[in-house]
């Protein structure tokens, strides 16, 4: 199955939509760091959350969904590229019990950020407040409060996909029945449905009598982006003397990526070379 983002314009009411369906790349991000089931689950909404929010990119760069809290639930992140490729990671206290958390347990007392980093620009991070049911009220909220833009989201999951649908209203939305009719079809949405038929029958059977244009659909990927020289360029942050000390202990480096869990080794020459090379580009 190949993971998808549907957009499209509903013509006659000034609106916007979108759907999203992800199978194997929700895999790849959770496959082997065995996240607990309710921080798994959020991990793959909040990468259909970030997905959805960034088709409104016009521009090269990447845009990021970050929930930070001081409780069990230490950090939660995806990052989404302007061509869809993402990643996403949670850091949680792994001697914490979950079995019975909520989201507004996970999120108690936590910080929920939209930063968007264009290539050339500045960087805009606009702040979610937590005071929804789950993530998709949040974000809804968010918009409607903070951004004036009617918006509505479903999310359904079970352990291995997660579907995703967005409505928005445009500055040219006719009225706001027009809003609420759309939002009365898609409530008729049921997670069975969602999770065993694909996005655009589901999209067919919901709106088949509405005036859709515009209509894409691109293939969102697992993108991580960690490299050697990433690796290397993290490695020039420790001290000398520690990364002699493991050297001399067990002959190399190794470095761990956190998002996909790629490893990688370095010799002391692949180090110092690295390190020398960089500090030639600085100087000039």
């Amino acid at each position: 199955m190949s993971d998808l983002l549907h957009r499209f314009i509903f013509d006659t009411h000034g609106i916007r939509g979108e759907a999203v369906e992800l199978k194997d790349t929700v895999e790849r991000v959770l496959k082997g760091h065995d996240y607990p089931n309710v921080i798994a689950n959020l991990l793959q909404q909040a990468a259909a959350v970030n997905l959805l929010l960034a088709t409104t990119l016009k521009f090269e760069g990447k845009i990021s969904l970050q929930l930070q809290t001081n409780s069990k639930l230490k950090m939660l992140v995806v990052q989404t590229t302007h061509k869809l490729g993402y990643r996403g990671l949670a850091r949680y206290d792994k001697s914490a019990d979950f079995s019975n958390d909520s989201f507004t347990d996970l999120v108690s007392g936590g910080h929920l950020s939209i930063t968007i980093e264009p290539l050339k620009g500045k960087r805009y991070q606009g702040i979610v407040p937590l005071d929804g049911e789950n993530l998709a009220e949040c974000i809804e909220n968010y918009f409607n409060q903070s951004e004036q833009l009617k918006t509505r989201i479903w999310l359904f999951n079970n352990e291995s996909q997660v579907f995703g649908l967005f409505l928005q209203a445009l500055p040219d939305m006719l009225s706001e029945d027009s809003f609420d009719h759309l939002v009365y079809l898609a409530s008729t949405l049921k997670e069975e449905e969602c999770l065993s038929v694909s996005s655009d029958i589901i999209l067919h059977r919901l709106f088949h009598q509405e005036s859709i244009r515009g209509m894409t659909t691109d293939q969102v990927k697992f993108t991580c982006g960690c490299s050697e020289k990433k690796m290397l360029d993290s490695l020039s942050l420790l001290p000398e003397e520690e990364i002699t000390e493991i050297i001399e202990s067990k002959g190399e480096v190794a470095v761990k990526c956190e998002f996909c869990l790629n490893q990688f080794s370095f010799s002391e020459v692949d180090i110092k070379t690295h390190h020398g090379v960089k500090g030639n580009q600085t100087r000039h």
